[in-house]
């Protein structure tokens, strides 16, 4: 009897610990309504590839203009995501990509970042001004890569930085509406999130990131937890069937 409740056990585990799985994204660019450029200052790595296509050979500081903000994906032919970057230092191309979907953890301060996307996001698209919301979902996306990349301490330091160009500084409704999402989103926590990883080279496209529980796709570790409770349950039924 023992036995046979730590085989159950050791299978509920097995098919419940699965945290991802496949899927297909077709990526459409970023959203004109909700994206902006401007200039910031970031700090390039050995082996990063620069906004011209080429690969950093070595570290240095750049002041450039990115466009930033809400990136249109569409998953699987089905659902119309909104989603964010999370690798400043990759490009991301236009088109359709295999991806695994994994949770939030796997990127640095992911919980925070979902919790920005479920409680910043609402109100970035409700925005009624067009001009705002463009800055605003600019803003949003700084904030994300100074979390991923800085563990949000601003952008001052680090490799994200705001523009120190006399002639091209950062925006400063960007930056300080940046600086408020960072400081309301301090502390705080969310599940929910999901990370797109493509799994054919590393740049034909970058990490992506959205709230899947507000686009109502199902989390990989749910899919994971709802395949791996059916699969058990009819597991369990077969093994009764037979006494």
């Amino acid at each position: 009897m023992i036995r046979s409740k730590a085989l159950y056990l050791s299978l509920l585990v097995g098919f419940t610990v699965a945290q991802a799985s496949a899927s297909i994204i077709n990526f459409t660019g970023q959203d004109p309504a909700r994206s902006f450029s401007f200039w910031m200052r970031a700090t390039y790595q050995a082996g990063d590839m620069l906004t011209n296509g080429q690969l950093a050979t070595s570290t240095q500081t750049i002041n450039e203009q990115v466009p930033a903000g809400v990136m249109n994906l569409i998953v699987d032919g089905l659902y119309n995501v909104d989603a964010f970057c999370v690798d400043y230092f990759v490009l991301i191309s236009n088109g359709t990509h295999n991806v695994n979907l994994l949770g939030q953890d796997s990127i640095n301060g992911g919980g925070r970042i979902e919790w920005m996307l479920r409680n910043t996001l609402p109100t970035i698209n409700a925005q009624a001004d067009a001009t705002l919301k463009r800055q605003q979902g600019a803003a949003l996306q700084l904030a994300i890569w100074d979390i991923v990349h800085d563990n949000g301490d601003g952008f001052v330091a680090g490799r994200i930085q705001q523009s120190t160009s006399g002639s091209n500084p950062t925006n400063s409704i960007v930056l300080a509406q940046a600086n408020a999402f960072l400081a309301a989103s301090s502390g705080q926590t969310q599940l929910g999130g999901v990370v797109y990883v493509n799994v054919l080279g590393a740049n034909a496209v970058q990490r992506l990131m959205s709230d899947n529980y507000a686009a109502g796709v199902p989390e990989p570790s749910t899919c994971g937890l709802t395949l791996g409770g059916c699969a058990l349950v009819a597991w369990l039924r077969r093994k009764r069937a037979a006494r």
